[in-house]
């Protein structure tokens, strides 16, 4: 089989919005399948995948460059446009590869320094914090008919990440746009103006992170950027400024946007389930599961990239050095040569965190210990402090257009106690 045998086009509006058909398409006939702008491989197979997050001997997460085309420029198969992940020039901190887009060695000290200030210590610390904060969302809410996704769902993550980092809430609206800017740049449909405005809002998220960093370096603060400053210095091999500014754009954007994602798509799956919602309500210590499920389901990102280092070939394919794959992390979650019934929501999963919404490897989500604990919190104090969960409408929410993330928009919902 190959890509002829693919019968929809990724880059349709119908499939951005619902690519489940597509996945599985994909798995089935294309495992592994050319965007029709030859901008990328997409990797579908759960094993696939797995397999090749582990070989980081064949496949770099140091990527050069990301597709950025125009949703027409793609369906028509016109060459892509790219973007440098590396930054620019002229910024007051130049952007470097770390964490997600890092090998090793690089990545492995990174990640050494960063687990030491992102600690199960601090997050069981803030798991009182997150049910404070939850609490305070909901009594905010004046009406039952709202949208759960700008009153809930987003900013619960940003002030708990805000408040982590050691940022002022006073910030939260710029954060919110830069950090929503820094995900929607690598959503591969955006018009030439739309990448220009994504470019300018990351510029001034790098410049506010560096002015963080500059202030609290001499005397660090108790949260995560003292923490990263106090752990750089005490290191052998001491990383700088630069570094941890990265690393901070990537954890607070990764840190809002997979959280918003994970609580707004289980909110939608609660709604659409009346029998889902009674069994929660009478168990409240399935919870955990059932976030599991919603991560295994709707995975808050599609898939992200890796870079081909040496020639290969993949189910038929002959991959040369420097291609570029998407591991759909998204398609592997209903893979059914991995999974007992995919499409259902099973609360008794034998491995309920099997699943790869966090990634595999190495690059294992740094915050999926903070993510699920505001999830589970999330749906306990909702499940709590009601009786009725319901969609406004039958088509009261609209999807983020994306390649790249798996997240509501807006979700009109009715909550009746």
């Amino acid at each position: 089989m190959n890509e002829k045998d693919v019968e929809l086009n990724p880059f349709s509006p119908e499939v951005i919005a619902s690519p489940w058909d597509f996945f599985e398409q994909l798995r089935e006939r294309s495992p592994v399948y050319a965007l029709p702008n030859n901008a990328y491989y997409l990797v579908s197979r759960y094993q696939d995948v797995k397999a090749i997050a582990l070989d980081t001997e064949t496949y770099s997460s140091n990527l050069v460059s990301v597709m950025l085309s125009t949703n027409a420029d793609n369906a028509s198969g016109k060459p892509p446009e790219m973007i440098n992940l590396s930054g620019g020039e002229g910024q007051k901190a130049q952007a470097t590869d770390v964490l997600a887009i890092a090998d090793p060695p690089q990545h492995t000290r990174q990640r050494r320094v960063a687990n030491r200030a992102f600690t199960m210590r601090r997050v069981a610390k803030m798991e009182q914090r997150i049910v404070s904060l939850c609490n305070e969302l909901l009594s905010d809410i004046n009406s039952e008919k709202f949208d759960w996704i700008k009153k809930f769902a987003a900013p619960l993550p940003l002030i708990i990440i805000m408040e982590l980092i050691g940022f002022p809430l006073a910030d939260r609206a710029k954060l919110k746009r830069w950090s929503d800017a820094s995900v929607a740049l690598l959503s591969g449909i955006n018009t030439a103006e739309e990448l220009m405005a994504h470019g300018e809002q990351i510029n001034q998220l790098i410049a506010y992170l560096a002015e963080h960093y500059d202030r609290a370096f001499e005397t660090p603060g108790d949260n995560l950027l003292g923490d990263l400053i106090v752990e750089s210095k005490l290191d052998d091999q001491q990383f700088g400024r630069d570094e941890i500014v990265s690393m901070l754009v990537q954890l607070l954007s990764a840190g809002n946007e997979t959280t918003a994602s994970l609580v707004g798509s289980g909110m939608l799956m609660l709604c659409q389930d009346q029998s889902l919602q009674s069994e929660l309500r009478q168990n409240p210590d399935k919870i955990s599961a059932f976030v599991e499920e919603v991560l295994r389901l709707e995975s808050p990102f599609h898939g992200h990239f890796r870079l081909v280092k040496k020639d290969h070939i993949l189910h038929d394919v002959q991959l040369k050095a420097g291609d570029r794959l998407m591991l759909m992390w998204s398609s592997t979650g209903r893979d059914p040569d991995q999974f007992n019934e995919p499409l259902t929501v099973k609360l008794d999963r034998a491995k309920p965190n099997s699943h790869l919404a966090f990634g595999y490897g190495i690059h294992h989500c740094i915050g999926a210990a903070l993510s699920r604990a505001e999830a589970r919190i999330a749906f306990e104090t909702v499940l709590k402090s009601s009786d009725h969960l319901s969609l406004s409408t039958k088509e009261s929410f609209n999807y983020i257009p994306s390649l790249f993330i798996r997240s509501l928009k807006n979700l009109g919902i009715i909550i009746r106690k």
